[in-house]
């Protein structure tokens, strides 16, 4: 049976991340709570198995921009399992060497949210993903699920993160989100049960 590998995706530090710029902004417009700094990164859980040597290839020929991104450690200091029925193992990934800095790295002052299509939902993204990743010659994976992490830097508490979630990042028919924080057990919404 395979495993499922998370990778995480985001600007390298001096790139401005105009996802999370946004939502800073927005944050601010609509007076949802006291947002110091908002970065975003993209998530990629795939499935099936692979070697290391795989897992390089498809960050740096398929996953990166290597001006503007870098592989982040998906898991340092959280508790942020997959949403529900997405694989037995969970393997953190990143590539070392290649920043791996976390947007709230130095600060316990940050909710975390994660963002993925429900189960059933057309992930197009996804799709085009796992076609990429046999177009590198790679045959190992099974399916490809995305999904957007948002790192809130001085929200802490979670009834803040959950309203700024249902208000601008999560539509509840289609998504499932996770909010967490630092060495925090996670809340899902969405149906799932922990």
């Amino acid at each position: 049976m395979g495993h499922a590998y998370l990778f995480e995706i985001g600007c390298k530090p001096g790139i401005t991340d105009p996802v999370g710029r946004g939502l800073k902004q927005d944050i601010d417009h609509l007076g949802l709570g006291r947002v110091k700094n908002v970065s975003s990164a993209q998530l990629y859980r795939v499935s099936g198995q692979l070697s290391a040597d795989e897992k390089n290839r498809i960050v740096k020929d398929l996953l990166c921009d290597p001006i503007l991104n870098e592989s982040r450690d998906p898991s340092p200091g959280l508790r942020h399992p997959l949403p529900k029925g997405r694989g037995p193992t969970t393997l953190a990934f990143s590539l070392q060497g290649e920043g791996g800095r976390r947007p709230d790295e130095g600060s316990r002052r940050a909710m975390v949210i994660d963002v993925w299509y429900k189960t059933g939902v057309t992930d197009v993204v996804g799709d085009s993903v796992r076609k990429g990743i046999r177009d590198l010659n790679i045959h190992g994976v099974q399916d490809v699920r995305t999904g957007m992490r948002y790192h809130l830097e001085g929200v802490t508490r979670r009834d803040v993160a959950e309203k700024i979630a249902l208000a601008l990042l999560v539509n509840p028919l289609v998504h499932d989100s996770i909010i967490s924080a630092p060495a925090d057990p996670p809340k899902r919404s969405g149906g799932h049960a922990d």
